[in-house]
Formats: structure tokens, C-alpha cells, sequence
């Protein structure tokens, strides 16, 4: 090889390295400006209910993981609720509910979601112990609810839930939610 051919060789490799540094330099640039914008960002995580199917009602048992999650799918169709989320908890509810009883919690929904969309607030429900009486198809929820507006948190009260369920069609379904005052 000769002198020339390694000179030209050289400022090539030269070149490759000069570009691959400003390249390198360009991502870090890149990589702490969006660290930097992600910091600053405020979000609010809102829990969305989760999908069951259809539970039975076996021999006349019940099976006490598949009330609780009715319970807390309910639950958390009520009281994690935002303007955005209003027709998807209403969904829920309706899924829920006996047929007997729909018309009365889709209506108790319908005031809460109302209100919720005027007042242009958020709620969340962080449940923290949930009692069962599987003989009376009866689940109370005892948590936190939250109020917010925008990210803001501007309450947070104690909340007790008791729910009823009763049995429809070889399956479980939700006839009654009350808000009881805790004991203080």
C-alpha cells in the first residue's frame, strides 16, 4: 500500500470516527431532552376495570374470587370514574347488574357520571379490605376515594361499600350498592 493510499485511508477512517461521534453526541442531546420533558409531565393513571366472563353458581356454591371481582369491578366502575371514562363504567355496570336491578343502578350511575362531567372531576376508590359473606351473596369494601381536579388532589375520605349480589340464572349478579359511614 502505498504513502498515499494510507493518507486517503486515514482521513477516511478519520472522517467515519468524526461522524460517528457527532452522531453519538446528537443522541445524547436528544436522549436528555426527553428525560428532561418526561420529568416535567404530570399524569394521572386511571385504573380501568378489568374483563371477566361469566362466573356459575355450581351445586348452589360460590365461588369467593369470582364475587370479589365482581365486587371490585363494580366498585371501581362507580368510583374510578372521569368525564373520559363515564360510558365505559356505564357499560360495565349494565354488564354487571341483574336484570331486575339495572334500571336502578344504571340510574345511580347515570347521576354520578352526570356530575362528574359537569363538575369536570375525577374520582378514584383504593380498596383496601374487602369482607365476604358468601351465604348472603354480600361483600363489603372498605378504601380510600379520592377527588381530583385536573391532578389535583382535593379530597380523600374513608368509604365503606357493602354490596349484594344475588344469583340469576345459574350466575351472580350485582342487585345493590350502599355507601355506610365509617365508625369513627
Amino acid at each position: 500500500m502505498s504513502p498515499h493510499q494510507q493518507a486517503r485511508q486515514l482521513r477516511s477512517s478519520r472522517g467515519m470516527r468524526n461522524l460517528f461521534i457527532i452522531i453519538s453526541l446528537a443522541e445524547l442531546v436528544v436522549i436528555v431532552m426527553l428525560v428532561g420533558s418526561y420529568t416535567q409531565i404530570q399524569r394521572t393513571t386511571v385504573l380501568v376495570p378489568s374483563r371477566i366472563s361469566d362466573g356459575m353458581v355450581a351445586a348452589g356454591a360460590v365461588d369467593s374470587r369470582y364475587v370479589e371481582s365482581l365486587a371490585l369491578d363494580a366498585i371501581y366502575a362507580f368510583y374510578n370514574v372521569s368525564p373520559e371514562t363515564a360510558a365505559y363504567g356505564r357499560r360495565v355496570v349494565e354488564r354487571l347488574s341483574s336484570v331486575r336491578d339495572r334500571p336502578r343502578l344504571l340510574d345511580a350511575f347515570d347521576a354520578v357520571a352526570e356530575d362528574i362531567r359537569e363538575r369536570r372531576i375525577s374520582t378514584t376508590f383504593f380498596p383496601e379490605r374487602l369482607d365476604h359473606d358468601l351465604d348472603g351473596l354480600r361483600i363489603v369494601v372498605t378504601g380510600n376515594l379520592s377527588t381530583f381536579i385536573e391532578t389535583q388532589r382535593v379530597t380523600r375520605e374513608e368509604r365503606i361499600i357493602t354490596l349484594i349480589f344475588v344469583e340469576e340464572a345459574s350466575s351472580v349478579r350485582l342487585a345493590s350498592m350502599t355507601v355506610e359511614e365509617p365508625s369513627s
